[in-house]
């Protein structure tokens, strides 16, 4: 429970000094960047990005606000929106993503083994397959 608090803390510290990003704006771009001008729907992007569909909501408009984001009405279903991330977007994005690897390999990876990395790989996937299959 201490790493799920500090560990997220640290993350998001450096990338609103870095990049003026909040952790969660910064997982939302990162889906968006990954789904490319088709966008994703806010549901997905809410569960890809690892938030609430409301907090997701949240994000995007504050996104949308600074010009990060752009959001839509589905063309496949009207009762959806589709969110882009803008060309501003992904700029922020390309800049915050350097500064969150590094930071990340700096307290979790840099002062181990690479046996240890690959191995800390395997029971964290075995995790998250966990958790997956609890969720359905």
């Amino acid at each position: 429970m201490r790493l799920n608090g500090a560990l997220p803390r640290l993350l998001e510290d450096d990338l609103v000094r870095g990049a003026g990003l909040s952790l969660s704006e910064f997982a939302i771009l990162l889906v968006l960047s990954e789904a490319g001008p088709a966008g994703r729907r806010m549901n997905d992007l809410a569960a890809a990005g690892g938030l609430s569909p409301s907090r997701a909501t949240r994000v995007v408009a504050e996104l949308e606000r600074r010009g990060l984001v752009e959001k839509s009405p589905s063309k496949d279903d009207a009762r959806g929106n589709i969110a882009v991330a803008t060309s501003t977007g992904r700029k922020a994005f390309r800049s915050a993503y350097p500064l969150q690897v590094k930071r990340a390999r700096e307290i979790l990876f840099d002062h181990l083994e690479p046996a240890d990395v690959a191995a800390m790989g395997t029971v964290l996937s075995q995790f998250l397959d966990r958790v997956n299959r609890a969720q359905r």
